[in-house]
């Protein structure tokens, strides 16, 4: 079944790129089914009525609540990489199940403009072909202090860390079931990694260093590994 989030004033009409994608691309017709997110995590059965120039409009039939979105709500804080890699960061940690990511710039990260609005889009088509009934936020760009001023809004708090040996993600989580920890936050470092200074203002903020495992994961890699370990705890 195809979904689509459309914004809750506008429920049940579908109009801008979605018009073109439903009518050219998946050629659907008046009368076929697909459901409808209004992004708080509710999904409506509808049907087309009527396909238009610049609007669809649909028929709900029916809502219930989605499933599908995690317990938990992470949110990660992901220091800007080089080229497109932020994209891949952003449609792969929205398939997984991230509430919030946080653009970064830390102090080996390669300043350049925020795409928010291409990865807002990115994260929308995410959900969608995901299954997902919210879709994450993607907020403005912060810099490494700002986030660490964010440390009291969660309940635990993490900065993978290469130079941690000791105290694992597995461990961690042993030690703190998932389960207390609604909402957590993850610190993920640029190509360059965190710098000590860093990693001590983080410490000095209440951030727990933790290792990832033996080997030195990439920073597009870093928070999808998170994602997935959290996931599957949760499962």
């Amino acid at each position: 079944m195809h979904r689509f989030f459309v914004t809750k004033g506008q429920l049940p009409d579908l109009t801008g790129s979605d018009v073109h994608h439903i009518r050219d691309v998946l050629r659907l017709k008046a009368g076929d089914a697909l459901e409808l997110l209004d992004g708080t995590g509710k999904v409506y059965a509808a049907k087309i009525s009527e396909i238009g120039k610049n609007k669809i409009t649909c028929e709900i039939i029916s809502s219930k609540p989605e499933e599908s979105e995690p317990k938990v709500k992470v949110t990660i804080a992901q220091s800007l990489p080089k080229s497109s890699k932020m994209d891949f960061i952003i449609e792969k940690c929205t398939e997984l199940g991230v509430h919030q990511i946080i653009p970064m710039l830390t102090e080996r990260t390669v300043v350049k403009s925020p795409k928010i609005e291409r990865w807002l889009k990115i994260a929308k088509e995410a959900a969608e072909q995901s299954g997902r009934a919210v879709i994450p936020e993607i907020t403005s760009l912060m810099n490494f202090e700002e986030v660490l001023k964010l440390r009291n809004q969660f309940d635990q708090a993490l900065i993978p860390w290469e130079l941690e040996k000791a105290h694992t993600l597995k461990k961690h989580f042993t030690d703190i079931p998932i389960s207390r920890c609604p909402d957590i936050l993850i610190m993920i470092g640029p190509e360059g990694g965190f710098s000590q200074k860093e990693v001590a203002s983080a410490e000095a903020a209440g951030f727990i260093p933790i290792s990832l495992g033996k080997r030195i994961l990439r920073t597009e890699t870093a928070g999808m590994a998170v994602l997935s370990a959290i996931m599957f705890e949760l499962e």
